[in-house]
This record gives C-alpha cells, sequence and structure tokens, in this order.
C-alpha cells in the first residue's frame, strides 16, 4: 500500500495504480478496528472502480466483525446526512472533483466530523500500513434508502418568493439523484445540463472551479435568458454559481449572499482565510459574527460544531450548515441561494447585486509549483513583516488597505497565493512584489 494515499483530509489515489481493491479491503479492516462502534454506513460516486472498491472495503468491514449500512449511489452530503440521523460513522467512495483515473475514501466520524489526518486518519493509515488485525466474527451488509428523508429536509428549508429561470450543470455526477426529487417539488425554470449520471465523465472533469469546464453552462445562459446558473462536483459537497451574463461569481462571495438569507444576528459566521474582505464585512454588517479558520472540510465542521455557528464557507465552493450538521452540502447552499435570490430578483440581477457588493479587487487564487515552499514563505514574511500577521493556515498579512495569504496546498504540490486590494493600482504594485520573491527561488 502506498503511504502517500493518505492525504489532510481524505484517502486519494489514482485507481489501480495507487489505490487497489487490496488496499480498499485492508483500509476496510483498519477503518472497522478504529471505529469502536458495530455499524458503519458506506456510500458511493459514479466512477467505475467505486463498485469494486465499494466490495472489498465492504468485507474488509464485515470480516472484522462491523456490519455495513451500504446506501448505495449518493452523494457525499447524504452520507454526512445518513450519519447525522443514525449516528454511525461513515465512509464515502469518491475522489470528489479529481478526474476518473482516481478515487478514494472520505471518513466521517459519528459526530459527522471528517476524518482527517490531524484527527484520526493517521491512526487508520498506521493500522493499514501495520496490516495486523484482530480476529473477530463475520459481520453482515444491510442495504438502506434514505432520498425521501434527505429531500424533505432539504425542501424544510426551501421559502421561494417568486419563479426563477435557471440553468443547473450536474457535470455527470451523482447530484441528480437527489435533484431530480427535489426540484419536482420547486416552482422553477429550469434547464438540465449533463444528468445523466456517468463517473467516465465524457465532458470533462467534475471540477466545477476548472473555468474551461465551466465554458457550456456559460454559453447556453449567454444565448438565453436566465437568472442564474450552478454547477455541482462529482460528489455534491461543492457548488458554484454563475450570473446572467455567463460570468463565475467567486464562491466566497456566496457566503455574503447565503448570510442575507439565513438569518446570522448574533451569529458565527465561518470563513476560510483566503475569502474576501467584502464577505466579512457583509457578515458584520448582518450582525453576524465572521470567523476565520484553516481551509479545508477537516477543519471547518470542527470549528463551526466547536462554536456552534450557523454558517461557513469557503473560496473552493463548500459550504458548511448548522442545520446539516455542521457538515457541506452543495445542494444545501442552492437552496438557500434560491430562497434569496427569489426574493429580489423582480429588482436587481445577479451581477448588480455582486458589484454591489464588492468593494475589493482581487487576484483570485494564484499557484505556484515549486519545491521551495517553506524558504518562499519565510522570505515574504521577512519583506512584510510591519504588517499584522497571522499564521492560522500558512502566512496572511494584512494592511489598512490591501492584504494576502500565502499557503501550501493540502492536496496538491503547490504553493498558493491570493492578494485583495482596495484599487488596482495597489493590487497589482503588490502582486507583482510577492511575485518576484516567488521566482527569485524558482
Amino acid at each position: 500500500m502506498e503511504k502517500n494515499i493518505f492525504k489532510a483530509y481524505d484517502i486519494r489515489g489514482i485507481y489501480p495504480d495507487e489505490l487497489n481493491e487490496k488496499d480498499a479491503y485492508v483500509i476496510g479492516r483498519s477503518i472497522a478496528e478504529y471505529f469502536d462502534d458495530d455499524k458503519i454506513i458506506v456510500g458511493y460516486d459514479a466512477r467505475p472502480s467505486s463498485i469494486p472498491l465499494f466490495e472489498n472495503l465492504k468485507d474488509g468491514i464485515i470480516d472484522s466483525g462491523k456490519d455495513v449500512l451500504n446506501i448505495g449511489l449518493v452523494t457525499t452530503p447524504m452520507v454526512s446526512f445518513v450519519v447525522g440521523i443514525t449516528g454511525y460513522p461513515g465512509v464515502m467512495i469518491t475522489a470528489s472533483h479529481n478526474p476518473k483515473e482516481y478515487n478514494g475514501f472520505k471518513i466521517i466520524g459519528k459526530d459527522v466530523l471528517s476524518i482527517g489526518f490531524e484527527f484520526g486518519l493517521k491512526d487508520i493509515m498506521e493500522l493499514a500500513l501495520k496490516g495486523v488485525f484482530k480476529k473477530k466474527g463475520k459481520g453482515k451488509v444491510e442495504d438502506g434508502d434514505f432520498f425521501d428523508e434527505y429531500v424533505r429536509f432539504l425542501k424544510s428549508n426551501l421559502n421561494i418568493k417568486n419563479r426563477l429561470k435557471i440553468v443547473i450543470d450536474a457535470f455527470n455526477g451523482s447530484t441528480p439523484l437527489v435533484l431530480e426529487r427535489l426540484l419536482k417539488e420547486i416552482p422553477l425554470d429550469f434547464l438540465r445540463l449533463n444528468f445523466d449520471i456517468d463517473g467516465n465523465y465524457p465532458k470533462h472533469p467534475p471540477n466545477p472551479l476548472q473555468k474551461d469546464n465551466l465554458k457550456e453552462i456559460s454559453d447556453v445562459i449567454k444565448n438565453g435568458d436566465y437568472d442564474f446558473g450552478v454547477c455541482f462536483d462529482g460528489d455534491g459537497d461543492r457548488c458554484v454559481f454563475i450570473d446572467e451574463n455567463g460570468e463565475l461569481v467567486s464562491p466566497d462571495l456566496i457566503t455574503a449572499f447565503l448570510a442575507r438569507e439565513i438569518d446570522v444576528k448574533g451569529e458565527y459566521v465561518l470563513v476560510d482565510v483566503r475569502t474576501s474582505r467584502d464577505v466579512w464585512n457583509e457578515i458584520i454588517k448582518l450582525g453576524g459574527k465572521p470567523k476565520r479558520v484553516q481551509v479545508g472540510h477537516a477543519y471547518a465542521r470542527r470549528k463551526l460544531k466547536k462554536l456552534n455557528g450557523v454558517l461557513g464557507g469557503e473560496l473552493a465552493g463548500h459550504y458548511y450548515f448548522r442545520s446539516m450538521f455542521y457538515a457541506d452540502s452543495g445542494i444545501l447552499a442552492f437552496v438557500h441561494f434560491l430562497n434569496y435570490f427569489s426574493e429580489i430578483c423582480g429588482n436587481k440581477r445577479f451581477s448588480e447585486i455582486v458589484k454591489e457588493l464588492k468593494r475589493y479587487h482581487s487576484t483570485g487564487e494564484i499557484n505556484f509549483h515549486t519545491e521551495k515552499k517553506d524558504e518562499i514563505i519565510e522570505e515574504v514574511r521577512n519583506n512584510f513583516k510591519d504588517g499584522d500577521i497571522s499564521e492560522l493556515d500558512g502566512l496572511t498579512i494584512e494592511y489598512e488597505n490591501w492584504w494576502f495569504n500565502i499557503r501550501k496546498s493540502n492536496t496538491e504540490p503547490l504553493l498558493r497565493l491570493i492578494v485583495e486590494a482596495e484599487d488596482e493600482k495597489i493590487l497589482n504594485e503588490k502582486t507583482e512584489l510577492i511575485k518576484k520573491i516567488i521566482n527569485f527561488f524558482g
């Protein structure tokens, strides 16, 4: 078994070269030994490799004397939801937004918190690499269908005031299993794109943050009279929104609109270290209490639960909700945005509310391939040590009219930079200064 398949937030690798059926069996044994519970929920996405990985993961669990509750082809948020209502830990077989060649396991504790490397995944890895397991009796497998309960929960959050015309791109992922049940209950005019569930992802990888993957929905919106568009990633835990002009709206800004729809007065609202000051300021304006958190669902869920926060949002398009056991759900974010936009749609277009919110100019996240991440971060720190410094996640340095964050990716061999400023002149000037430092190291 390859040690490097154990990542910061989950287990992930190329199938079958890095992650195969034998590995899945051992991981199943390891997960079963790690949890004290007598039953483990398992779901999977639409990738062709998900079924063989499920069969072997399941065998590993039941050979450890634990039972498996098989909820079948689902979304990752559905696994979180079922964990929340049953009190059993769960595993989702998915590689989320990665290309079809990848697969993996997202592990969720019975408290609906992600088992990341700092929070138990390291222990599971050590059990798997050791490969010595206790002999126990044989567990059993039962099938469960929780779609009706999940859709009822989603519907309970609906409060649509006016009919909207939208485009929904499912990216050939598993969200249509939920969306088709939900949409027939909603007064919407909508166009489906890529609702055929196909884990080979024939159009493009199921990553809505890659601009090339948004061309189809963007073109459709530009050539039609739509209020907005929404795209979901392969396993449904992320979504991104497209305005009426076919332009991507930065996902961190959506957190501000969700905060307008959800009552955040006196409540904590989580934002990651890359989130715009515009969002921070809007939360304060609404009477909420913004709080920064490290990037990644393993951190966000824990922090939101610790604070009993009502809402959380990330630049990557993850949105977390107290009502969802502090877990993220792309479809629940879509529901809340529908509520918000249906109320204001008669007066303003999507691009107009974005323009009104935005006061700062941003580079967006810029990626740099480098082997000298630590040296670069230290040199950047030395060059901007007169600012307000935070090391919550990487290095954040703030000034009165601009700020930046530079951090190492937890999932890829990259250094990530985001810069934001009150005007474009300052933005360009400061961004070039930081780039010059990075490029010096090659």
